[in-house]
């Protein structure tokens, strides 16, 4: 019988590749005053990472973050709960909450900011700060008009529609 390899134990900021090519984050922090220690994979963003490597500003950060809340507000994540208007008997049959409604108000007027969903810019905010996927994987499967982009290109177009968007929120002036 084979021996198994001996593994070291994971160090707190460990980056590791999860099933699905996702990436994570290994964090081990010591409770204070006690002994115990809380262990945990957190996965890492897209707009996470471009700000670690200082291609965004944290003001791209803050907007590209607003962006998904107001996609995650406005029900347009394929993942997660389903609204109550697909529920037998659920409380709103005919329409959407406001909040909804609201969110994809917002979420369409930053879309706008940046050109238009079928633009670019609003193509990698859409599937990157949006729907959470990495830049490579928009710009290989998905990129923009049907048409596969250089990675590097893709990056390109997700860092000025950041800015863009980063204006448009108010987290930086237009300068």
């Amino acid at each position: 019988m084979a021996k198994k390899p001996i593994t070291q134990p994971l160090e707190h900021g460990s980056v590791v590749r999860l099933s699905g090519g996702r990436l994570a984050e290994w964090n081990s922090l010591a409770e204070a005053g006690t002994s115990y220690r809380t262990e945990h994979f957190r996965c890492i963003d897209s707009l996470g990472i471009l700000l670690r490597n200082g291609s965004i500003t944290a003001q791209m950060h803050d907007a590209g973050q607003d962006f998904n809340r107001t996609f995650v507000f406005a029900q347009m994540d394929p993942a997660g709960a389903p609204p109550l208007t697909r529920i037998p008997g659920g409380q709103w049959k005919d329409s959407m909450t406001e909040r909804v409604v609201w969110a994809r108000k917002r979420m369409h007027e930053a879309l706008d900011a940046v050109g238009g969903i079928s633009s670019p810019g609003g193509c990698a905010v859409w599937h990157v700060a949006g729907l959470g996927r990495s830049v490579k994987e928009w710009s290989a499967v998905e990129g923009w008009n049907g048409r596969t982009l250089n990675q590097y290109e893709a990056k390109g177009i997700l860092v000025g529609a950041l800015a863009v968007l980063a204006v448009h929120y108010g987290y930086s002036r237009k300068g």
